[in-house]
């Protein structure tokens, strides 16, 4: 009979001293929406995605036009349809993402972790495409784009042009007209269409699971298009595929090593972005967050229409009022 409390007290105990307790979510209590994080990762991604843009207006006027060997294209003719296709597949996959941040309980920590995400491979995206100039692969690339300007020619105005144009079009191009092109390795249609999918396959609620196969088929069609239109060269889809997967996977990992002492020492803990993870995440206790559905707001709502919240609300106050004076009098 004495024995079990005693056993329980020194789990409770090992516990506290290893820094690790049950989430909130699993224990019924809201996580922080923390909206300062979610508004500074916010202009991280919005930084990261101008800096792509800015890339493209630089890097327009160097690349070569003559396409690179590609084994896909070997095979299969250029589709011009695709790329109409594959950006529609790209709106359904940001679609269903932005659908689960709209009704996760936990849409704060889901919205700031995604936008984190996205941001980190935009920016990796940035620095490739400065790295590396890939020609594009189309068929007709002095038709598709537009007429490249040297040294003399282009200034600082067309430049910021080019950038603004990207910029009102969140990097989407008309294909009825010319492009910039060179915007190549990796794929940012293949990067928004994986992450959306693994998103909104990690945080489905287990009774909503089917639905993942939803993105994961817009993915697999929208990469097609990708390839067979000449947008990207089968390396681009390829390279995004990985990257997308190793940074979401790496994320997610470490958010879910059990203790903050664990994730100080682990290997992950050493790395420089990491150190804003730890940050992102010092008010989510370790491990998997609960995943379920709500209405946004709806509980505020009801409690604002509730005809007896006022009656409650003075009830509250009076025994409020009433404890404060019983200890004033002891």
């Amino acid at each position: 009979m004495i024995t079990q409390p005693l056993m329980t007290a020194s789990s409770s105990s090992d516990t506290e001293t290893d820094g690790y307790s049950p989430c909130p979510s699993q224990m019924g209590a809201d996580l922080p929406a923390e909206p300062h994080k979610i508004a500074i990762v916010a202009i991280f991604l919005a930084v990261a995605g101008i800096s792509n843009w800015a890339a493209l207006a630089y890097i327009h006027d160097i690349v070569g036009r003559e396409p690179l060997p590609d084994f896909i294209f070997s095979l299969i003719p250029q589709q011009a349809w695709a790329l109409r296709l594959g950006d529609l597949m790209v709106t359904f996959c940001a679609g269903s993402m932005i659908l689960l941040f709209i009704f996760h309980k936990h849409r704060a920590v889901v919205i700031r972790r995604s936008l984190f995400i996205i941001g980190v491979l935009y920016t990796l995206r940035t620095l490739s495409m400065m790295c590396t100039h890939l020609p594009p692969g189309y068929d007709d690339n002095n038709t598709r784009c537009r007429e490249q300007l040297n040294g003399t020619n282009i200034n600082w105005k067309i430049y910021f042009s080019r950038l603004l144009e990207q910029t009102i079009r969140v990097g989407f191009q008309d294909i009825e007209d010319k492009m910039l092109c060179g915007d190549l390795l990796f794929s940012g249609h293949t990067l928004v269409m994986v992450v959306s999918s693994l998103i909104v396959g990690y945080y489905l609620p287990e009774k909503y699971r089917y639905l993942r196969f939803f993105p994961q088929a817009f993915s697999a069609i929208g990469m097609t298009c990708m390839i067979v239109s000449r947008t990207h060269y089968t390396i681009d889809v390829f390279f995004a595929c990985l990257l997308t997967a190793g940074v979401f996977a790496l994320y997610h990992a470490f958010c879910e090593i059990d203790t903050y002492r664990e994730r100080k020492n682990s290997v992950l803990g050493n790395v420089v972005v990491f150190a804003v993870v730890q940050w992102l995440e010092e008010n989510v206790v370790p491990g998997r967050i609960e995943n379920k559905f709500e209405i946004p707001f709806y509980e505020k709502i009801r409690n604002c229409l509730d005809p007896t919240r006022r009656q409650r609300n003075a009830d509250s106050n009076l025994s409020n009022s009433s404890s404060a004076a019983v200890i004033e009098t002891v």
